[in-house]
């Protein structure tokens, strides 16, 4: 029999895998923490791309300074580089100049050992009579023999001679230098004296014009001062001859009782003053024991206020003693409190623990139980 197709299962296939296609494609949202958008602050991950960017640019500005210094530290480097193999070049050809001028083969201390022209250079057998290599038993000197007569008289009278000369010109070099020091000190000695001559010759002439100057200061002084003692004397003059009439005509001396009331006031003229009167002194008296009862009251008043001061100060002190020992055994009283509390609430937990280990979870979930989750999007 040929197998026909139904629509209606068709249809139904189609949506079935089509709900399953849905589903796959939902579950790698959720489950995919790179794809899903649940619960992502745009705006924070925005903040953190622009502050990684900036990141990135502080970076690469960074690198590129340091690369710009690296470089200009490399170029530095290798020019001192340079400088110090030239200099080392120099030295090693000054080097090998010295060595071939100042230290040639001949200049070596063991050149004697080598030498090609040793047997040439070499002493003969007997130089003269005082030769120290000469022994008693070599046969090449005898007494009388004075082989070096001829040879000694010229060397002495050719020292003779070297030393004649060597004196003769020692003697006219130190004249001559003596003759140098002697017109030294001769021209020396002459531009002292025109310096001297000339300090001298200032020095004079500023002393008679110093003199002269203080002769005319101290006239003008002089006349000053007569001028000053005239204005002086005729001032002092004009001085007492007031004073004699002030005294004369003065209400002191013509005993002028009122002086008092200066202005209005009760000021009194020092200068005029003989002495208050009885009915004044008792006035004056008056008011002194006056005051002082004011004084005496307002010290009692005060006294009153500051004794009322200590004893409320005391009832505060006292109340304040009784508040704090009131507090204090309220913190005792609730401390007590809280300690019966928590020795219950520890007693009850102690019985819920007891009761969930040993009575409500006495079998512990195994793997199976844990992975029948996340197998599905809905």
């Amino acid at each position: 029999m040929y197998k026909v197709e139904v629509l209606s299962d068709n249809l139904q296939a189609a949506a079935i895998q089509r709900r399953r296609r849905l589903d796959e494609e939902r579950k790698q949202r959720i489950f995919n923490p790179k794809v899903r958008v649940m619960g992502i602050d745009l705006q924070a991950l925005d903040e953190q791309i622009q502050i990684k960017n900036e990141i990135k640019a502080n970076d690469k500005k960074r690198n590129d300074v340091m690369d710009a210094k690296m470089k200009h530290t490399n170029e530095i480097l290798q020019f001192m580089d340079n400088e110090v193999a030239l200099a080392r070049r120099h030295q090693h050809q000054e080097m090998n100049r010295f060595r071939v001028d100042y230290q040639k083969p001949p200049q070596r201390r063991d050149f004697d050992l080598y030498d090609p022209n040793a047997l040439r250079k070499d002493l003969p057998a007997r130089t003269s009579d005082d030769d120290n290599r000469i022994g008693v038993s070599s046969l090449q000197r005898f007494e009388g023999e004075d082989l070096a007569d001829y040879e000694r008289h010229k060397l002495q009278k050719d020292q003779m001679r070297v030393w004649a000369n060597e004196q003769v010109y020692e003697k006219e070099r130190r004249q001559q230098e003596e003759m140098d020091e002697k017109k030294k000190y001769e021209e020396l000695e002459r531009n002292m004296n025109n310096k001297m001559m000339a300090l001298q010759h200032a020095v004079d002439q500023a002393r008679r014009e110093r003199a002269i100057y203080d002769n005319e200061y101290n006239l003008a002084l002089a006349d000053e001062k007569r001028r000053r003692e005239q204005l002086q004397k005729a001032y002092e003059t004009d001085l007492n001859t007031r004073e004699i009439l002030n005294h004369i005509n003065g209400v002191f001396l013509t005993e002028t009782p009122d002086v008092f009331n200066i202005g209005g006031g009760h000021k009194v003229r020092v200068d005029l003053f003989k002495g208050i009167t009885p009915e004044q002194k008792q006035a004056i008296l008056n008011v002194q024991e006056k005051q002082r009862a004011e004084q005496q009251q307002r010290r009692q008043a005060k006294q009153h206020e500051e004794d009322r001061w200590a004893l409320q100060e005391a009832a505060n002190a006292r109340a304040l003693t009784l508040l704090e020992r009131e507090r204090e055994r309220n913190a005792k009283n609730k401390a007590v409190q809280i300690r019966k509390e928590n020795e219950t609430k520890a007693l009850e937990d102690k019985a819920r623990q007891y009761y969930i280990d040993k009575v409500l979870y006495t079998n512990p979930p195994k793997d199976s139980y844990f992975e029948q989750f996340n197998t599905t999007s809905r």
